[in-house]
């Protein structure tokens, strides 16, 4: 990958400083609370974090929790999560969960400016640009400082780890190794890392390339025998309904204008009619055309980037896990829908839209490209700030589950509207 990272520390160009990087990194820890400042002013459970990880944390105990895929594959991060937030009173709990979402929604920003990433993208600010669309990716509500979907994070975290240049320092391979572990035993992207990390290693070689494919293989085999043993009963049975008509409309919809645009301007322009199925085709055209020339023109870090969100995009098309009334290919089209299997192909659907900006496109494609890019700004601006949970009032049913009698069954209310948690009042994840 070329120079040492000595050199990449001596040239301003590249590297972030100390001082710089800590301001960065507090910054982009500001720009995710201010999309959703209830996140620590209001902190409350989103979904799986009180009605699975916490909840079965407390009542089931931490190892049994630990050992219990759920939708198919275990969730390690927030589960471990779970496990740390029991030795604080209820109350603190969804802070505790919400500022560890926090920290992986900026962990990918911290590695890709760090001087591991100097060879990959020379330009400092093309990557503090790229942080910036990152953090705030317009269509991106569902994986917003919440631990339930964190695990998506730190699957790109994990992508980043495997093309990222190694460095020999002890702290930074124990960073590789631990974010691996928690990428693969949290979620399922370990499967897909696998033929990525397959491929750096054949091209690279070397002893470290190697060891984060071993560490990646076992991983994605936890998670694929899991898979084949608990999924067809943990995860939703509604028929796919999959049609080319809705494949396009996911893709254009979803990836493409989404990106752009934002859910609320993708929601201005849905509709069912034909003659929106035509416009939705020309955008997919567009937009995989884009896709195809970087796949074939851009450097091999970017192309593997395709590749992993294209596999994500295929699992999400293939397994998506959806409870509704109607087709799941059918949901998966509507604004809002599934952003956690949207956020990875956006991010590199955009990350190709910065590269055709650079010279080794033609003029056409450079404009062509700038324009969307000024487009984005219209969905950054649109979606920029996160609606705010309903507040159901959690710290005071906190004090209510504190006050309950030993063997009191509790049920708070928790967001998503519909949801509730039940505690059992000194369950055996907590010794009392």
């Amino acid at each position: 990958m070329g120079a040492e990272p000595i050199e990449y520390v001596k040239n301003p160009q590249q590297y972030l400083g100390g001082y710089l990087t800590v301001f960065v990194v507090v910054a982009a820890i500001v720009i995710v609370v201010l999309r959703r400042p209830d996140t620590l002013l209001n902190p409350q459970f989103w979904a799986e974090d009180g009605k699975f990880w916490y909840a079965e944390a407390y009542n089931d105990g931490v190892i049994h929790s630990l050992l219990l895929p759920h939708t198919g594959y275990f969730q390690t991060i927030a589960r471990l999560t779970a496990a740390f937030a029991l030795i604080f009173p209820l109350a603190w709990a969804p802070f505790i969960f919400n500022n560890v979402a926090i920290i992986a929604n900026v962990l990918p920003v911290s590695l890709f400016l760090s001087s591991r990433f100097s060879s990959v993208i020379p330009s400092l600010k093309t990557r503090l640009l790229l942080s910036f669309i990152y953090l705030a990716l317009p269509n991106s509500w569902e994986v917003h400082a919440n631990l339930t979907n964190v695990q998506t994070h730190f699957g790109l975290l994990a992508f980043m780890v495997i093309i990222a240049e190694p460095n020999d320092h002890l702290a930074w391979r124990i960073f590789d190794i631990g974010i691996v572990l928690l990428a693969g035993l949290g979620g399922p992207h370990a499967i897909m890392l696998t033929p990525i990390a397959a491929r750096w290693w054949w091209s690279h070689r070397g002893k470290w390339p190697l060891i984060i494919l071993i560490t990646t293989c076992c991983c994605a085999l936890i998670q694929a025998t899991s898979i084949l043993l608990t999924a067809q009963q943990t995860r939703s049975l509604e028929p796919l309904g999959a049609t080319p008509g809705l494949f396009i409309r996911i893709l254009s919809g979803q990836i493409f204008l989404a990106a752009l645009i934002g859910q609320k301007g993708y929601l201005h322009i849905f509709s069912p009619s034909g003659w929106y199925t035509a416009f939705a085709s020309v955008i997919a055209v567009m937009g995989l055309l884009a896709v195809a020339k970087a796949f074939f023109k851009a450097p091999e870090e970017l192309r593997l980037f395709i590749i992993f969100a294209a596999m994500m995009f295929g699992a999400a098309l293939i397994s998506p896990n959806i409870s509704a009334p109607v087709p799941r290919w059918e949901t998966s089209t509507w604004p809002g829908v599934n952003g956690r299997y949207w956020f990875i192909p956006m991010i590199a659907f955009v990350t190709v839209l910065l590269w055709m900006t650079g010279e080794s496109c033609s003029r056409i494609l450079r404009v062509f490209a700038s324009m969307a890019l000024l487009v984005m700004v219209l969905g950054i601006i649109l979606d920029w700030r996160h609606p705010p949970f309903i507040d159901f009032q959690f710290r005071e049913h906190a004090r209510q589950f504190e006050t309950a009698p030993k063997g009191a069954e509790v049920i708070i209310p928790i967001n998503p509207p519909g949801w509730s948690m039940r505690l059992i009042k000194d369950g055996l994840g907590v010794d009392h």
